[in-house]
């Protein structure tokens, strides 16, 4: 296999060992809190909604942190307490002390994650990010195929020492990921002009008009997330005729087409440029899906699976579109000194689809049925076509190492100067 330049064995282990442990918790964790802890799903998805919220909110401080003492050391900061944090579920016995921890487990590995953001950066080359990462997801796949086959074994014990065994085998796997990444992953050292005194202090990235719009650009994009996990479950249940296995068979054929199909979705896909160009092929595939998904709400019998089918595969080659424009944009625009904060910011995008996603979506759709999912198709429209314009107006902004920073400040000083001479030549 002809790996990336900077991609190593080792990497992609550390990242199966990441996906395993993602796995494990996607799909035992709200079955712990339950059966376990014996919370009710309504405390337990307020929790959740809770503590994405104060996630959300550190993302850019956590990637301020990784560019001033680098992607590495904070990545394994944030995994190492991660580990940690697992091995806390058990004690948890009533709600207050269940939200202190899955906020405390959202908060490190978001930590982790900025790290990661960051170190994989400098990792890759330039021209070689989005494919890199592309080895990294399918990687990911296959490790949260592991880690979900292995939680539902636990849960179908149905027994006190399986739920326990989800989180504590999240706790071990969790643990090798740091130690790879302590022992093992590449040392990078890539010199940069970094950027010095009160500028370094100061967020830029959420003042960067142009990419800001990206990021939320980005968000609806990834509507492909909250649409596959959340919408299609509740709508295959509830408003057509398909089995109800069917629910578990799309995530898993989700699964498969990701691992089997990123690495070629990606190829070529390097500059912000292209970027744009995924992103509109990526809206073009979530336009068919939602029709697809519409349709299958007005048929019956063989012809409901040929929609849902339809709409699953366009759906997931619009999550690997999105994904491949998504590396190429947010590490082609992000400038080299301030790359862990702009890839924060680019994040939140993505974190406000899950905040906000699943509510809107399934009101929209379950209350609209068909006509709801054509009024998404619009959306995903409306978004193919501002793809190419925002990242155009996002080339033409300077922010090179941190420039972007000054120029604002230096912008408004020099118009005060300038209001000051006319003034002064005005009384003369």
């Amino acid at each position: 296999m002809n790996l990336p330049p900077g991609m190593s064995p080792v990497v992609l282990l550390r990242s199966t060992f990441s996906g395993v442990s993602t796995g494990l918790y996607l799909t035992g964790s709200a079955v712990f809190f339950t059966e376990y802890i014996g919370l009710s799903p309504r405390l337990v998805g307020l929790g959740i909604s809770i503590a994405w919220l104060i996630s959300t909110a550190t993302m850019m401080p956590f990637g301020m942190l990784a560019d001033r003492f680098g992607g590495r050391r904070i990545w394994l900061i944030g995994t190492s307490a991660s580990a940690l944090v697992f091995c806390l579920y058990p004690l948890a016995h009533a709600y207050w002390q269940f939200q202190l921890i899955i906020a405390l487990e959202l908060l490190v590995s978001g930590l982790g994650s900025a790290g990661s953001g960051r170190y994989f950066g400098d990792l890759f080359p330039e021209g070689h990010r989005a494919r890199g990462r592309a080895y990294l997801r399918v990687t990911s796949n296959i490790g949260m195929a592991v880690g979900a086959a292995i939680a539902g074994v636990a849960i179908s014990l149905d027994s006190r020492p399986g739920y326990l065994a989800i989180v504590l085998i999240a706790a071990g796997v969790t643990a090798l990921d740091a130690i790879l990444i302590a022992w093992a992953v590449p040392h990078v050292d890539r010199p940069h002009q970094r950027v010095e005194g009160e500028a370094r202090r100061k967020p830029v990235a959420i003042r960067d008009r142009s990419f800001v719009a990206l990021a939320v650009l980005n968000g609806v994009f990834n509507l492909n997330g909250p649409m596959l996990s959340v919408l299609l479950p509740l709508w295959i249940l509830s408003r057509t005729d398909a089995p109800s296995w069917l629910v578990a068979g799309t995530m898993l054929m989700n699964m498969a087409l990701c691992i089997v199909f990123q690495i070629p979705a990606s190829r070529g896909v390097e500059s912000p440029g292209n970027g744009a160009r995924a992103w509109m092929w990526a809206g073009v595939a979530l336009v068919v899906s939602s029709v697809g998904f519409a349709a299958s709400g007005t048929t019956h019998g063989v012809a409901t699976l040929v929609a849902l089918a339809v709409g699953l595969a366009a759906l997931t080659a619009g999550e690997l579109l999105t994904s491949a424009g998504t590396w190429a944009i947010r590490y082609g625009l992000a400038p080299e000194s301030r790359r862990g904060e702009y890839t924060a910011v680019f994040g939140l995008g993505g974190q406000l689809s899950w905040i906000a996603g699943p509510a809107a979506l399934s009101f929209l759709v379950m209350s609209g049925g068909a006509a709801g999912w054509l009024v998404l198709a619009g959306v995903f429209v409306a978004a193919a076509v501002a793809a190419r314009p925002l990242v155009v107006w996002a080339e033409r902004t300077d922010r090179e190492d941190g420039e972007f920073a000054a120029a604002v400040p230096a912008a408004r000083s020099a118009r005060r100067r300038f209001g000051r001479a006319r003034g002064r030549a005005g009384g003369e």
